[in-house]
């Protein structure tokens, strides 16, 4: 009776533990998959940023953008659908999801003179902020990564 009790204990010890590392592991699978999607969503970004030729439209969620593609003007945005959680790059011909799983997004933009500005044509510099997340709480695979993208430089800036 008490080597079965003692090996129920030790079994439920064992079972606890990989349990643990399951979910530990699902976690660090689950960060490192937004932390990837955070990389390729920025440097999307900074390469539409630095071949911007003019900035049209701005608001705390979105940017417009005319950029240089080989010689051809095109307009170009990025916007934050805070109903399905994701940054849509929306182009000439078509519009793709960006980032998924947002859970916040804002864009600031900066002058020549590194003040936030409000006016489109003044814009200079522009950042990014947002927050992610993936897994499920109630299990213990649940995280969030926040993105906070350097200062990406329009092209026709004399930054």
């Amino acid at each position: 009776m008490i080597a079965a009790s003692l090996a129920g204990v030790i079994t439920l010890g064992v079972i606890s533990s990989l349990t643990y590392l399951g979910r530990n592991l699902v976690r660090v699978a689950n960060n490192s998959d937004l932390q990837t999607r955070a990389a390729v969503a920025s440097a999307t970004m900074q390469k539409d940023v630095g071949n911007a030729t003019t900035v049209t439209s701005i608001s705390s969620t979105s940017v417009t953008m005319t950029i240089d593609n080989n010689g051809t003007a095109e307009s170009i945005t990025y916007a934050f659908d805070s109903g399905a959680g994701e940054v849509i790059r929306t182009g000439p011909s078509h519009s793709y999801t960006v980032l998924r799983n947002v859970q916040s997004c804002s864009f600031t933009f900066s002058d020549a003179d590194s003040a936030v500005t409000t006016n489109p044509t003044a814009v200079r510099k522009i950042e990014v902020d947002a927050r992610t997340a993936t897994g499920v709480a109630n299990v213990g695979t649940y995280v969030t990564y926040e993105i906070v993208t350097p200062a990406m430089i329009v092209a026709t800036s004399s930054l």
